[in-house]
């Protein structure tokens, strides 16, 4: 059983990486980035993204580090989204973000009431 619960915290870290990569592209799209001129929308977006997907490393680890890391930039996502002007959200990226916020409250459940908890070092 343990190791069923284990696998499917690991699932959801995968598929909330996926769902990230997903939502980055669309927003790099949305806001027509050119990688020719670095706006500062851009490098904040490259730098939490980077940042992001580090910290979804270090949980799919069972780091204590990546587990602090991964909630202050939950946090910091929702000021980003309250800050942010979401007109340009279609449906889709707009199901995709509910996905993974719902991703995100399964992750952080299991890490903190579940024996996945006890992984953590």
């Amino acid at each position: 059983m343990e190791l069923k619960i284990e696998k499917l915290f690991k699932s959801l870290v995968l598929v909330n990486g996926l769902i990230s990569v997903i939502i980055t592209i669309k927003i790099f799209n949305k806001n027509n980035y050119n990688l020719e001129y670095i706006s500062t929308g851009l490098l904040i977006m490259t730098i939490y993204a980077g940042i992001w997907f580090f910290s979804l490393y270090k949980i799919y680890n069972f780091s204590k580090f990546g587990l602090r890391l991964y909630i202050s930039l939950t946090f910091l996502g929702f000021l980003f989204n309250i800050l942010s002007n979401l007109s340009f959200l279609d449906k889709y990226l707009y199901l995709l973000t509910l996905a993974e916020h719902m991703i995100i409250g399964s992750i952080l459940t299991f890490s903190y009431f579940s024996k996945v908890k006890l992984k953590f070092k």
